[in-house]
């Protein structure tokens, strides 16, 4: 990696200072153009780099100097970082000798593998299948879930999370047990037929009209059928509630399918920002279950949640309230991974506080407070986003062929095809 080539880094923030100090750390060239404009980006590409690297989480600004620097130059190779699939797709049909990655695709890998076991340190996608690293970094089979997967499904299904959801559930499921007693109760004790018993029946529950055939019934039945006629007046009622909630608000869960939030064997995320997002949708295609957690219910990402039907839960992380009813008791992890370190701390200390074994994962290295992640590892398996994702974009940029990244003892580790590694010089734990 340390072959002095030359580098042009432009954007500004923390991945870029991090980006800035892998590519110091490998012995590169570097120009670093924190705030480019025109002009100073016109000089720095006649210079001639051997490479133009934009780093920064904002995807209109790399967009646009992606765009002024092949108007500059139709040779020089560009690494950009691009959060949005569709705009990448568009930029690498577009702009020549441009290679497009993203923050939340290099590092979701070693967020997602402690996530489902204490035993991976991350994900790889081999072909058609996604695979675990385990702690040397070898391809092992994911875990299966299948059975665990349908009793989450089923426990969901039970025990809804949203309180509409619940009584659309629960008065459906009340006005067809009424339904049942009064048509078995009228072909055992009147003796009649299953159409006639079910007519009769049926009317009863639409209020149409009385099964008449019950005036001349015994008269504990007489007392059975009215206390049914009110159970189901209670039951049509929180049905109809139900019903009409769920037509008339935006809702982000959903009583069946792959909206409903799981309650057993998932994995809690916290923050729907870029890495949260990505993070939600490889654990799915891991096959784990999974339910996230923003406090912004108009945000970008949370729309992107809804049409891929993420189960979303909009609160704060750190509220006990909202923690609780997500059943972290009987979670498999639970993943803070907001771009703000106190509120993943906080988020971290209140899931541990319900659950003191519930396994955490931890997103670090933002520096609101200190950049020393090390002093994390208490709380849990603890990743520098932006120090594992600068150690993969300088190698890149170095002409590195790596496809992916892992995180072992403090290091970033490049993961060549084939099973090659290299080891990147930029100390990520610190």
């Amino acid at each position: 990696m340390a072959d002095r080539r030359r580098v042009l880094l432009v954007g500004g923030g923390d991945l870029a200072e991090e980006v800035c100090e892998a590519l110091n750390a490998a012995g590169a060239e570097l120009t670093w153009l924190e705030h480019a404009d025109d002009e100073s980006l016109r000089e720095a590409v006649e210079a001639g780099p051997d490479v133009v690297c934009v780093a920064t989480r904002d995807d209109a600004f790399p967009l646009r100097i992606s765009l002024l620097v092949r108007h500059l130059d139709e040779d020089v190779p560009l690494l950009v970082t691009i959060f949005d699939p569709g705009i990448a797709k568009q930029i690498e049909a577009t702009i020549p000798h441009c290679r497009v990655t993203s923050l939340a695709d290099i590092v979701a890998p070693s967020l997602a593998g402690p996530c489902i076991s204490e035993e991976l340190l991350g994900v790889l996608r081999d072909g058609e299948r996604t695979v675990g690293l385990d702690q040397g970094l070898e391809e092992v089979e994911l875990p299966p879930r299948q059975a665990h997967r349908l009793r989450s499904l089923a426990t969901a299904v039970l025990q809804p999370y949203d309180r509409s959801a619940a009584l659309l559930f629960y008065g459906f499921a009340g006005l067809v047990a009424m339904l049942g007693f009064e048509l078995f109760g009228a072909m055992i004790v009147l003796d009649q037929g299953f159409a006639d018993a079910f007519y009769g029946s049926a009317k009863s529950l639409t209020t149409v009209g009385p099964n008449t055939a019950v005036d001349d019934g015994p008269k504990w039945f007489k007392a059975a059928i009215a206390c049914s006629v009110i159970l189901t007046l209670l039951s049509a009622a929180c049905f109809t509630g139900g019903l009409i909630n769920r037509f008339v608000d935006s809702r982000l869960t959903g009583l069946i399918g792959k909206r409903a939030v799981p309650r057993r064997d998932h994995v809690i995320v916290i923050g729907l920002g870029q890495v949260g997002l990505r993070l939600c949708m490889l654990l799915r295609e891991c096959g784990v279950l999974v339910v996230a957690v923003d406090a912004d219910e108009d945000s970008e990402t949370v729309g992107l949640a809804r049409r891929l039907r993420i189960p979303v839960v909009i609160g704060r992380g750190a509220n006990p309230a909202v923690l609780r009813r997500l059943s972290p008791r009987t979670a498999r992890a639970f993943a803070a991974v907001t771009d703000e370190d106190l509120a993943n701390i906080e988020s971290a200390l209140t899931a541990r506080s319900l659950n003191e074994d519930l396994r955490i994962v931890l997103r670090a290295g933002d520096g609101d407070v200190s950049e020393d992640t090390n002093s994390l590892q208490r709380l849990g398996h603890v990743v520098d986003v932006h120090r594992l994702g600068a150690a993969y974009i300088a190698g890149i940029a170095l002409g590195s062929a790596a496809d992916a990244v892992a995180l072992r003892d403090g290091h970033a580790e490049l993961l060549l095809p084939g099973g090659e590694r290299e080891r990147s010089p930029l100390e990520v734990a610190r």
